[in-house]
């Protein structure tokens, strides 16, 4: 009996992660001032509202900040009304970011508005936070635009709505939460159903400040919401769903992780600097950082916050591409690397992480398969792959042959994990008379060796001995063929095409993030890719049924 109760028990356990309700979506705050800076979103090459965009990819909430009164007029009251009109057009939930100022507001910054400048009486300043909140929610309900959360801040770590010059800290506890209170009676007055949000950056502190917030009779709000960027915030992806864990249970209130961030490459887009660099990196995620890394990313932290109770995960600002106008920092976007677009303005693959099933834990390895073709080579003692993936003390792994002079080695690996790797004719040292001499180009490691990279559930480095030409393998991944290739690779400007497969019809070329960028005939022998951004891009062989019968992966380089 004691064994049926605990399988029930598990199974609704399992049933209770799948049925929760969680909230992942997207900051879009600079969407209005990007499109009319001239921005235009794409999906598979074609155009497309951005809302569309995220909807379609099962964001459940829009973010929006709101100033009160900014210079420029975008992230007031006008430009946040359009947006939350969008938003709801599109089906999804608005969370209502009220920094009380006229500009940015963050751990380091919490000037409050102009209009509020000279008040000295913290009761007149309280009431013109309420009158303030209450005003801006009721003119939104009247319009039926009222969000279904409220934050009462913005990264409120220090003193909020001080004077210019004033400072954060030591925090004034009692003055910080007549505000914060003014703030969330506003919101609750104008509608009860309204959620309200008190937020802090940095999973780190937020024990401490929760804990001596309830100590000053601070606990009204309905939610903790946190800020967590791996740049910044000196915690790694199971502590903060350990301190997520810990908040709700000390706390019983739901966690939210209402920011976050995280690099698809370190290059920029134009003069403007990133916010986002290579500090963001973690052990565990190629570093430079790919569109691949950044899914995992976010997909492992929202599932680390979901299955240790929390809310979700909202990313800040993945639209804030670059365009000709200009920041109060510069000309571009600042967080052009991190956003869900390419270069293009094209989607890529970190929005994935909004229709992620978070009923399953992410896998944290990959099965990996190297392949060597060795037509013609001479072979003294088997054929061998060595590399940083056998320990410390490199080992040599037999390979196994498999036909047409191809032979193969499998193995599991950790996700995230990158090092060198290079095939031999003998397990033996001697690497000018045992080992591939791997050319320049596709030698990344020292000049001699072969770079892996472990990202996907399954990774595949098939290629000629001493060549940079990938092996092309079958569909059902049980027999290497002879059939198709594509070299050099990387390239720079032109790609050549060996296609030996009777079966083929055309040739298509894809992008990392799957925008087709073209449709060749099966005899075609060269393709111009001298106009392509730098990237991976997926040269596939279709059939006359327009089924996909061989692929290879290849480079573009603009060193």
């Amino acid at each position: 009996m004691k064994k049926i109760y605990l399988m029930i028990s598990l199974f609704l356990l399992n049933i209770g992660l799948i049925a929760q309700d969680y909230s992942v979506g997207a900051d879009l705050s600079y969407v209005n001032e990007m499109e009319d800076c001239g921005a235009v979103y794409y999906e598979n090459g074609t155009a497309k509202d951005v809302y569309a965009i995220f909807n379609d990819h099962q964001a459940r909430l829009v973010r929006l900040r709101l100033w009160h009164t900014p210079e420029g007029g975008y992230s007031g009251f006008s430009d946040v009304k359009k947006s939350i009109s969008r938003a709801k057009a599109s089906g999804m939930k608005v969370l209502l970011d009220f920094h009380y100022s006229d500009t940015w507001a963050d751990p380091g910054k919490q000037t409050r508005p102009q209009a509020w400048s000279g008040i000295t009486d913290l009761n007149v300043l309280a009431d013109s936070v309420y009158n303030y909140t209450f005003q801006v929610l009721s003119d939104l309900k009247a319009e039926n635009l009222l969000p279904d959360y409220v934050q009462i801040g913005n990264e409120t770590n220090g003193n909020i709505m001080v004077e210019a010059g004033e400072t954060l800290y030591p925090i004034d506890w009692p003055r910080n939460i007549q505000l914060f209170k003014a703030g969330i009676q506003a919101a609750k007055d104008t509608d009860s159903s309204i959620q309200t949000v008190i937020h802090i950056a940095d999973p780190t502190v937020a024990a401490w400040w929760f804990t001596t917030a309830a100590a000053n009779n601070f606990s009204n709000y309905d939610i903790i919401g946190l800020s967590y960027y791996p740049e910044y915030h000196d915690v790694d992806i199971e502590g903060v769903g350990q301190v997520v864990a810990n908040l709700k249970s000390q706390f019983s209130k739901p966690v939210w992780i209402v920011e976050t961030g995280y690099p698809w490459t370190l290059d920029n887009n134009g003069d403007a600097g990133n916010i986002l660099g290579e500090a963001s990196i973690w052990p565990g995620y190629s570093n430079p950082p790919t569109i691949k890394s950044q899914k995992n990313f976010l997909i492992n932290l929202t599932y680390a916050v979901i299955s240790n109770g929390g809310m979700g995960v909202i990313y800040w600002e993945p639209a804030w591409v670059t365009t000709t106008c200009t920041t109060q920092w510069g000309q571009g976007s600042h967080y052009e690397n991190a956003t869900f677009f390419d270069f293009s303005n094209e989607l890529i693959a970190g929005i994935d992480y909004l229709s992620y099933d978070y009923s399953q834990a992410p896998s944290t390895t990959s099965e990996v398969s190297f392949y060597v073709d060795m037509t013609d080579v001479e072979i003294v003692d088997g054929v061998f792959v060595t590399g940083d993936f056998t320990g410390t003390a490199w080992q040599f792994m037999t390979m196994e042959l498999i036909g047409n002079s191809i032979y193969k080695y499998s193995t599991t690996m950790q996700k995230g994990s990158e090092g060198a790797y290079i095939f031999t004719i003998k397990a033996d040292w001697n690497m000018e008379l045992y080992h591939e001499q791997v050319p320049l180009e596709c030698a990344p490691m020292w000049g001699t060796h072969r770079k892996y990279i472990i990202e996907d559930d399954t990774e595949t480095y098939a290629f000629y001995w001493s060549s940079c030409d990938n092996l092309p393998l079958s569909v059902n991944n049980t027999m290497a063929q002879n059939s198709f290739s594509v070299y050099p690779n990387p390239f720079r400007d032109q790609l050549n095409i060996r296609n030996f497969n009777h079966e083929s019809n055309s040739i298509h070329v894809y992008s990392a993030d799957g925008r087709l960028q073209g449709i060749y005939d099966d005899s075609t022998e060269t393709i111009d890719g001298s106009s392509w951004s730098q990237g991976l891009y997926l040269i596939q062989l279709w059939n006359e049924f327009d089924t996909v019968i061989d692929s290879v992966k290849v480079f573009k380089s603009n060193n």
